[in-house]
């Protein structure tokens, strides 16, 4: 992929909102971006590292884990325009997941000293994006942990779905599959595919091969009502 060609995943990427579309690949040249392709399954970022390069996906998706026993935790998923690891960048901490290509990716790498050191004027702007780009992250791993420490499978199902762009009708397009789903609520396969069953039972979802729809969103809390007015 030439340079001319990241125009094509920068163009709506939110790393570069405010900057003019024309002047993307000047800007990229100017601080010296670079490309790095990894095969599918290729680590990225392993649990201990640092980075000195901002990542932002020009092709293929990443998926960002989190070791648990002897499984990965699915943290989060992204795909062409999206930027990931911002705060293991701007702190320089070591990371504490592990960030691996999905399938063939090609990563545009944006070298932190030289993006601040740079004289570009639509430079400032690039670098604010990817620290406003890590405060959304921040708070969706916020989200994640509630997910993560809610009790109820049902519950996290629901609070994994509501994460998810839906279409005028509630439907969502479901990112992973059914194992990747479990591994991303914390739950085994078996666990999910039997609560998802009941959850079609009883009218709260509708389920399809590669969508969802939330038929009734207030079930979760109304179970979790139910069991506290039943409990000892």
């Amino acid at each position: 992929m030439s340079a001319r060609d990241w125009g094509r995943a920068t163009a709506n990427s939110p790393v570069f909102a405010g900057i003019p579309r024309e002047e993307h690949e000047r800007l990229l040249a100017s601080v010296r971006a670079i490309e790095q392709a990894y095969g599918h399954g290729q680590a990225i970022v392993r649990v201990g590292e640092r980075l000195s390069f901002f990542p932002i996906i020009i092709a293929g998706t990443v998926q960002a884990t989190l070791p648990r026993g002897d499984n990965l935790q699915i943290i989060e998923r992204f795909g062409v325009g999206d930027s990931f690891a911002e705060a293991i960048v701007i702190s320089q901490n070591e990371s504490t997941v592990e960030i691996d290509a999905v399938v063939k990716t090609r990563l545009l790498l944006l070298h932190r000293e030289r993006l601040r050191a740079s004289s570009d004027p639509y430079a400032a702007r690039l670098h604010a994006n990817l620290v406003q780009e890590m405060s959304k992250k921040l708070m969706h791993l916020s989200e994640r942990l509630t997910l993560l420490v809610e009790p109820r499978l049902r519950r996290r199902i629901l609070m994994s779905l509501a994460t998810l762009p839906a279409a005028a009708d509630g439907r969502v397009v479901l990112p992973f599959s059914r194992r990747e789903w479990a591994d991303y609520v914390g739950a085994n396969a078996k666990a999910l595919l039997r609560e998802l069953r009941r959850m079609q039972d009883d009218g709260v979802l509708e389920l399809g091969r590669t969508t969802a729809r939330i038929l009734h969103p207030d079930e979760g809390r109304e179970q979790e009502s139910r069991e506290r007015e039943s409990g000892p």
